[in-house]
């Protein structure tokens, strides 16, 4: 039941209850003394408050930076417990300790515990005790992870990320999933893994069934029968299909986590568009819309195994699986990112594809795309998808949403979407001289507008220096989720949560690439409907 406040205090870019203010510094462990690395745009009716910064520690843990997807879930009944996945790759940042593996580097997941009422935080660590590879089996060893027997080299770029609570979208347990962002053309030994939280044992699971890819995040869809999940997935590299996971729950009867959530036994599938239009020189333009369908694809050959462009099990890496969905006719995205579900309609989406002008011209801002799922499951599985271009972003240049990377579909009806400079034919920024952003999108009018910007004249923890002040858009933002339900609010209240990766501060605290990598925070943004204005 929101709460009720009447008397309000205007804080630096954010509205806070006056006793809720204060009270932040009562007990548990104060928020970021550093002042917000992103600022609202008030005049919008946006305010910003930080809530962390790369450097800080919190009973001990200290959290890397390069700060990506996040998740919220209920820890009792005066604490939301968020997790944050960092993007490291995987010979990156301070090594750490599982239960069963005494050091590892890369990428992580970290959790934060922070007070409903006070949003301060209250305690922070590793958020899994033990490691299960594509395999299911117990990792001693990380070269069961990085493929590569490196001696400590773990998890390889753990990008943005999807909560579900028991019973949402037909999971049976709460899950967090992250995403690695790692290619067999940039790297790794075959491409990247989606990984599977399973919270309540802190247990983090490889789904090999999935396929590889340059992970960047998972978005659950509602299904027509109960023993089926559904996710449409991201893949971030350039010419990229829009992958589809449907997965039966209990499918191979072992009672483990992923089989018991629908995620060891299924199929994969990828989009094509009835009109055979291949990439985004044929399909452009804001309100364009085609319709298409989900077909079926491998992503296994055991016969294939250990043989180029296949792993030791004969899974397809990466670039074989895109090259076998481009021989189906898939549509090829500019580069996929994010993906979110309408939270008032489970079979509908919003995907981000940031831009890739120097193979599609008609694709150097980026585009953000609807995709509305018809799905018939049962004896027969007929999937289709008619996907309408919400905002092309090269119908606005440097004066619309630039590069659309992370985003959420928050239930005040709005699409929150963050840049991440990525244009290739023209300059970020030039016309405008606007930092990376956070934007509002209508997803009925198309009406979009600007709530926040990165602000570079603050510069985190103290002693640190930006290596690269000049050049706009040098840092992003990223990880943006709604935690509206997971925060006492007032009535009219949104609130948001995001990170920042500033990216070209890495002394001082931060210690490099083999310590906390580079600095960042993590941040609130809130809206009112009746919130003051500067």
């Amino acid at each position: 039941m929101p709460i009720r406040w009447r008397s309000t205090i205007a804080t630096p870019g954010f509205i806070l209850p006056i006793w809720a203010w204060a009270a932040s510094a009562l007990g548990g462990v104060l928020s970021t003394p550093y002042p917000s690395m992103v600022a609202g745009e008030h005049r919008a009716g946006y305010g910003v408050r930080p809530l962390f910064t790369v450097g800080e520690s919190i009973r001990g843990y200290r959290l890397p930076g390069r700060l990506d997807g996040m998740a919220a879930f209920e820890l009792d009944a005066t604490t939301t417990r968020i997790f944050v996945s960092h993007e490291l790759q995987d010979a990156e940042g301070y090594s750490y300790t599982t239960v069963d593996v005494p050091a590892l580097t890369g990428a992580r997941v970290s959790f934060l515990d922070v007070d409903r009422r006070t949003r301060a935080i209250v305690d922070a660590g590793l958020a899994y005790r033990r490691i299960r590879d594509r395999q299911g089996r117990r990792v001693v060893d990380p070269a069961q992870i990085n493929e590569d027997a490196q001696a400590m080299h773990g998890f390889d770029r753990f990008c943005s990320a999807q909560g579900y609570v028991s019973g949402q979208y037909r999971f049976v347990d709460d899950i967090f999933f992250t995403c690695e962002e790692a290619s067999a053309l940039s790297g790794h030994p075959h491409g990247g893994s989606i990984w599977a939280l399973d919270i309540r044992r802190a247990e983090i699971w490889a789904l090999p069934r999935l396929g590889r890819g340059a992970w960047e995040n998972v978005a659950a869809l509602d299904t027509p029968n109960r023993r089926y999940v559904a996710m449409l997935l991201g893949d971030d590299r350039g010419g990229a299909p829009l992958y589809l996971w449907v997965g039966l729950k209990d499918g191979k009867g072992t009672g483990t986590f992923p089989d018991r959530n629908g995620l060891s036994y299924g199929g994969l599938y990828v989009w094509r568009s009835y009109t055979g239009d291949l990439d985004p020189d044929a399909f452009n333009g804001t309100g364009a819309v085609r319709e298409g369908e989900f077909v079926p694809i491998a992503v296994r050959d055991p016969a294939q195994a250990d043989s180029l462009g296949y792993d030791a099990e004969g899974y397809l890496d990466d670039y074989t699986l895109r090259d076998a969905a481009d021989s189906l006719g898939a549509f090829s995205f500019s580069r996929p990112e994010d993906l979110h579900t309408n939270p008032d309609l489970g079979t509908q989406a919003v995907l981000a594809s940031t831009g890739l002008g120097s193979v599609y011209p008609s694709d150097d801002w980026g585009t953000i795309y609807l995709v509305d799922m018809e799905m018939g499951i049962g004896d027969s599985l007929h999937i289709e998808a008619t996907i309408s271009i919400l905002h092309d972003s090269d119908d606005f240049g440097d004066h619309g949403i630039r590069s659309p990377d992370n985003l959420t579909w928050a239930e005040d009806g709005y699409i929150y979407v963050q840049e991440d400079r990525s244009t290739q034919i023209d300059s970020f920024g030039e016309e405008t001289g606007i930092e990376a952003s956070v934007w509002r999108l209508d997803p009925v009018t198309g009406d979009h507008l600007r709530v926040a910007v990165v602000d570079r004249a603050v510069v985190a923890p103290a002693g640190s220096t930006d290596a690269d002040s000049s050049t706009i858009g040098a840092w992003e933002s990223s990880g943006i989720i709604d935690v509206s339900r997971n925060f006492d609010t007032a009535r009219g209240e949104l609130l948001l949560l995001g990170t920042v990766q500033a990216h070209t501060v890495n002394d001082s605290l931060i210690g490099g690439g083999g310590d906390l990598v580079e600095s960042g925070q993590i941040y609130f943004v809130n809206r009112w409907d009746r919130i003051a204005t500067e």
